[in-house]
């Protein structure tokens, strides 16, 4: 066999081994997880073969997810933190954070939490993650009525509304911002819409934790 082949070969089978390990460190990561087993988690995150293998914002974002599995408010605040603060993260991995804990941190009405969160996102190029997180910022938390004008002509768009999956959080936001206003009929009817429009979607547990 020439050095030529043999040279070929080895570097293939080195490509290799990396992705068998990955695969067999996700597979025990996912085992651990099933069983709540955040301890164990920690330690395999740690060991010497997880960081020669898996990138940095993997280990920590894969941390993060067992965390958000059970609850553990505290450990996610922190996990959350650190990852902001010492992780290098292109726009998909900001974008992909966010989306994680954002609407955590606006069920418990942490404003600074959000506020860096969105700071974090403005710096993407997911302007319509960083519209949606603005819009129910400016709502929720700030008791604001910013966006009134374009949730009002979007609601009353029948082909939008249609369409569009994201009616029943729209009309509740829509509702929130007639609260604000002082508008506690209109209030009421797009809250009730809402309410009605969101069962069985994936905003129906949201809309209901939030209202």
């Amino acid at each position: 066999m020439n050095a030529m082949l043999v040279a070929v070969i080895v570097i293939a089978v080195i490509g290799i081994i990396p992705v068998i390990i990955r695969k067999k460190f996700l597979k025990i990561y996912l085992t651990l997880l099933q069983k709540n087993d955040i301890k164990a988690i920690e330690d395999l995150i740690a060991t010497q073969l997880a960081k020669i293998c898996i990138p940095l914002f993997n280990r920590e974002y894969l941390l993060l997810n067992a965390y958000l599995k059970v609850n553990d408010n505290k450990q996610i605040d922190t996990q959350v933190n650190n990852i902001m603060d010492h992780v290098p993260m292109n726009s998909k991995q900001k974008s992909a954070l966010a989306k994680s804990v954002f609407y955590i941190y606006v069920d418990k009405k942490n404003a600074s939490m959000i506020d860096r969160l969105l700071e974090m996102v403005s710096t993407t190029n997911d302007h319509a993650l960083y519209r949606q997180m603005d819009m129910v910022n400016d709502t929720l938390i700030s008791g604001g009525i910013k966006y009134y004008d374009e949730l009002k002509s979007d609601l009353e768009d029948v082909e939008y509304t249609k369409n569009n999956a994201d009616t029943p959080y729209l009309e509740f936001l829509l509702s929130v911002i007639y609260k604000n206003m002082g508008n506690e009929s209109k209030s009421r009817e797009y809250k009730n819409r809402a309410l009605e429009d969101c069962k069985g979607t994936v905003y129906e547990s949201l809309i209901k934790s939030q209202n």
